[in-house]
């Protein structure tokens, strides 16, 4: 039976075979080079693209040998790389919502103005800015979208404690366009800390800024993993 959705509601077997081919390109990161990595991945959302001629790359901040994390920018395709440039590194808190990014990254992304195409541009670029991040500075990479009422339940039966449990009245994400950028959300199970089921609330912003707040927690799972 074809499942049944309003217009700002996301089919939840559709985002879940996204997840599916996210979650395989993150354990397949050794696979690639820079920067054939974040074009990969820019490929597993078919409502995002870049402008023409552009593609993605990115400069890495390193402690050791250890990669922290990334910032990201679109460069042309057939130019050469070329000197570093000239890139804030801020807190990771203040990552992607910066002029500079706008100026270096978002104005050259292009997503469907649909209910699915304001999904895929969220997700892509929390994943984007998270790719080859630290495990230890990531906790979006040891966390997991919940898309469908199955691994909704997986999840909440496997928990050794549920508390708050408030079962949702829909399970896949929700989008809503905007005359200027739009409001995405969706569950997202965290197993670090304080482990829990809570909805992820993503403002995309008219520049393509995209800003994401913890909301409200549809399942208490107790103490969870150390970072």
């Amino acid at each position: 039976m074809a499942e049944e959705c309003t217009d700002d509601r996301i089919p939840q077997e559709q985002a879940a075979e996204i997840l599916d081919s996210v979650i395989r390109f993150r354990k397949n990161y050794d696979q690639f080079e820079k920067p054939d990595d974040v074009n990969a991945l820019v490929r597993l959302f078919p409502s995002v693209q870049l402008s023409e001629g552009y593609i993605l790359d990115y400069e890495q901040v390193q402690e050791g040998e250890v990669v922290t994390r990334i910032r990201p920018f679109a460069r042309k395709k057939d130019g050469e790389e070329g000197e570093p440039l000239l890139l804030d590194f801020l807190s990771p808190d203040m990552e992607g919502l910066t002029d500079q990014d706008v100026e270096t990254l978002y104005q050259f992304l292009i997503y469907e103005k649909t209910p699915r195409g304001l999904f895929e541009y969220a997700l892509f670029v929390l994943e984007l800015w998270s790719t080859r991040a630290s495990w230890h500075e990531a906790e979006w990479l040891a966390s997991t979208p919940v898309f469908t009422q199955q691994h909704f339940e997986e999840v909440v039966g496997q928990a050794r404690k549920v508390e708050q449990l408030k079962l949702p009245g829909w399970y896949g994400p929700e989008a809503e366009v905007l005359d200027e950028g739009g409001k995405v959300r969706f569950l997202v199970h965290t197993p670090m800390g304080w482990e829990r089921i809570y909805y992820l609330d993503i403002t995309i912003a008219a520049d393509g800024r995209v800003d994401q707040q913890a909301g409200q927690i549809v399942a208490d799972l107790g103490q969870g993993e150390i970072f």
